[in-house]
């Protein structure tokens, strides 16, 4: 298996692009606050919120639907802080999308670029720390816990989910 197929090795280039994304969004919020709207700043906003609405998703969907469910099958209950996580994840850049929708279509009120910049703080917060949760603990268990044809299992479905 070369590292281009390594299902944990695609997932972490993934979380890596991810956390790309999380920077543009960020370093936008930040500008925006300190220095006020801007057309620029917000686009980088949205460009980066819709990578993560759409691409990264779908990794979550990969991890909940390949990866965790193998790990179940060794420990009940192992991945149910990630699920948790991914569910709180998905609310906090859901309402950062529609408040990026809100502002796009001028349908703005007086907290609107408030909301955007908090949300916009959340969600880097959380996504950043859920990556570097899964990077630290669960990428590293998966080896040690999945068999083999487990893990050949996980390389197929991961690399199939590409084509």
């Amino acid at each position: 298996m070369t590292i281009n197929n390594d299902p944990i090795h695609i997932l972490m280039r993934e979380h890596e692009q991810a956390s790309q994304a999380l920077a543009q969004l960020e370093n936008a919020v930040l500008s925006i606050d300190q220095t006020g709207f801007s057309v620029e700043a917000f686009e980088q906003i949205g460009k980066a919120i819709r990578f993560i609405g759409t691409t990264f998703r779908e990794h979550d969907k990969k991890e909940e639907r390949y990866l965790f469910n193998l790990l179940e099958k060794h420990q009940a209950g192992l991945t149910q802080d990630y699920r948790r996580e991914h569910r709180e994840l998905w609310s906090a850049i859901d309402l950062l999308m529609s408040c990026v929708r809100d502002v796009e279509l001028g349908r703005l009120h007086g907290l609107s670029l408030r909301e955007l910049i908090q949300t916009s703080k959340l969600v880097v917060e959380l996504l950043r720390a859920h990556i570097r949760k899964e990077n630290t603990i669960l990428f590293p268990m998966v080896k040690e816990l999945l068999s083999e044809l487990e893990y050949d299992q996980l390389r197929n479905s991961i690399a199939n989910s590409h084509a």
